[in-house]
């Protein structure tokens, strides 16, 4: 194994590289990683998981990102390292963060700042700043602010040059959306003057940008403007970002619209095109791939009868098939039952294992009851983790011993191939339909069932007959 200190250059040097050579830096994270597993170097392997989950949000794959980082998570956990696991939380709240997650973005991030104690004031401090940014997103101005009070005075405490800058850069992102644009023009200078004291020329090129664009739209300061986005452009392309060429290159192509020098608007507008479309190439697979869920998605929610997450039927698909079923039934002098099954604790698996786990448990708890349920039977998810089975020509004996067969399944189904530590188990209530009842009295019916079984114990069926749990009505 390589000695400490050539490892710790390697982690740095890795960690460096992964804005200008993702491929590269990925590359070298692997190898450490594969390395730190030979010889047994906890400590290493957790660095090299954090740099993968990081290298894997530069290139926008978020899912394998978070994958990495709570592995990361778990191992510093194993190793009693508060820090290490504050700082990948961190990260974690990141990718969240930057895939549009607010929720999971701002549980990760509180779970790093409640792990940092006193003992980490630089990151707790970044964490701050970035807990503005998700307050900034919701529109929770004064909340931001408050955030950002805190990170700048801690940042100010240690001498912090770059987190001084972030937090005036959000500051002047707050300030803009209050339309404010003398006090977010001031931060957004004070921003670059920090960041390039800081040698951090990304974030100044980024901060120079939204200034320039500030100034063109909301001041009409089109000298000053231009020359803050053309520098912004020139030192995007020295430093090979591609994604700040593009934003700059747009805004200069809006100056010189509004100036009325066309010829030079359409020769920035077609350059950048041609950025965009590099981009697109280089990331075509994701993006198209997120389109067409968000494509899926609009179309499920638009006046649909079907839950987009899990693919069974919604509260207003239930009430339409339970109505049927309910007039069926007494037409034909047969019997019906309903089932309300809710899964146990499931708070605790968004608090461990965060949403993005949760909504995979929900979805595989909805194809397990969809394939273990009879012809004719109607699935639907009415809540966060609460679903309902009607079974059309069942007595509550035969719906009991189906209830059961179900949550068998939920019970057995092998959770740790999704997450380690991962166990989801059931609790569920049984009710049948008798000659004067309605629909909403026979969902009571049975939700007064189930929350006897979660006062039994859960992981069981309650109805004319309790069953404990892993017992099937009538075994012995």
């Amino acid at each position: 194994m390589s000695p400490p200190t050539a490892l710790d250059e390697r982690f740095e040097t890795a960690w460096q590289r992964k804005r200008h050579d993702v491929i590269g830096a990925l590359e070298e994270a692997e190898s450490l990683r594969d390395e730190a597993t030979v010889h047994g170097d906890d400590l290493t392997l957790g660095r090299a998981l954090t740099l993968i989950g990081a290298c894997h949000l530069v290139r926008n794959d978020h899912a394998a990102a978070v994958r990495a980082l709570l592995e990361a998570v778990e191992l510093y956990e194993a190793l009693a390292d508060s820090g290490g696991q504050a700082f990948v939380l961190n990260r974690i709240g990141i990718t969240f963060y930057d895939g549009g997650n607010l929720d999971d973005a701002e549980h990760a991030y509180d779970r790093a700042l409640a792990l940092c104690g006193d003992r980490g004031q630089l990151l707790a401090a970044g964490i701050q700043n970035n807990l503005a940014k998700v307050a900034t997103a919701r529109d929770q101005h004064e909340q931001a602010l408050e955030h950002l009070r805190g990170a700048r005075a801690s940042f100010e405490d240690i001498g912090e040059l770059r987190g001084l800058g972030m937090t005036f850069h959000n500051a002047a992102v707050v300030s803009e959306a209050q339309e404010h644009t003398e006090r977010a023009t001031a931060q957004y200078r004070r921003s670059i003057e920090l960041y390039e004291a800081a040698a951090h020329l990304h974030e100044a090129c980024e901060a120079r940008t939204r200034l320039g664009l500030l100034l063109l739209l909301r001041a009409g300061a089109t000298e000053d403007a231009a020359t803050l986005l053309e520098r912004s452009h020139a030192d995007a392309e020295r430093l090979g970002i591609d994604r700040e060429r593009a934003r700059a290159a747009e805004g200069l192509s809006r100056l010189y619209e509004v100036r009325g020098e066309l010829d030079l608007a359409l020769a920035w507008c077609r350059h950048v095109r041609a950025l965009e479309l590099g981009l697109f190439d280089r990331d075509s697979e994701e993006r198209l791939r997120t389109l067409q869920v968000r494509f899926q998605l609009e179309r499920l929610e638009w006046d649909s009868v079907t839950d987009p997450l899990t693919g069974v039927l919604n509260r207003r698909g239930l009430e339409r098939q339970l109505a049927g079923g309910i007039d069926h039934a007494r037409e034909m002098g047969g019997s019906l039952a309903i089932l309300v099954l809710d899964l146990d604790d499931f708070k605790l698996v968004n608090d461990r294992f965060f949403h993005s786990v949760g909504d995979e448990v929900l979805r595989l708890v909805g194809e397990l009851l969809q394939a273990r349920s009879r012809a004719g039977d109607v699935i639907a998810r009415v809540g966060g983790e609460e679903f309902v089975a009607v079974l059309p020509g069942c007595t509550e004996d035969g719906a009991a011993r189906v209830d059961e067969e179900l949550c068998a399944a939920i019970r057995d189904y092998e959770w740790e191939t999704i997450r380690p530590g991962l166990q989801v188990t059931t609790s569920a209530g049984v009710a049948v339909l008798d000659a004067e009842m309605r629909a909403s009295a026979l969902l009571a019916e049975a939700d007064r069932s189930l929350y006897e079984a979660k006062g039994e114990g859960k992981d069981r069926v309650h109805g004319a007959r309790s069953t404990p749990p892993g017992r099937r009505p009538g075994s012995t």
